[in-house]
């Protein structure tokens, strides 16, 4: 893999992170419910569900982050 494409997965991943985190502030509910879905479609074998141990682990990380992160944004909105 080369720099462009490392430095092009890098700003999705951000940009991603920040319009997850943006609409958790808009819905409060929305982490809640994506942790809903993934719990879900791994019981029904769903590929979303599917992933590895680190997979999850990374997932649960991410989610746990954008959580926080929301929480001080609301926080300092108010």
């Amino acid at each position: 893999m080369n720099d462009e494409t490392r430095a092009r997965i890098a700003a999705n991943d951000k940009l991603l992170k920040a319009l997850i985190t943006l609409l958790a502030i808009k819905d409060p509910d929305l982490l809640d419910e994506l942790d809903m879905i993934f719990m879900i479609a791994g019981d029904e074998g769903n590929p979303i569900g599917k992933a590895d141990r680190r997979t999850r682990q990374h997932l649960h990380s991410e989610l746990e982050m954008i959580r926080t992160l929301a929480s001080k944004a609301l926080d300092t909105a108010h």
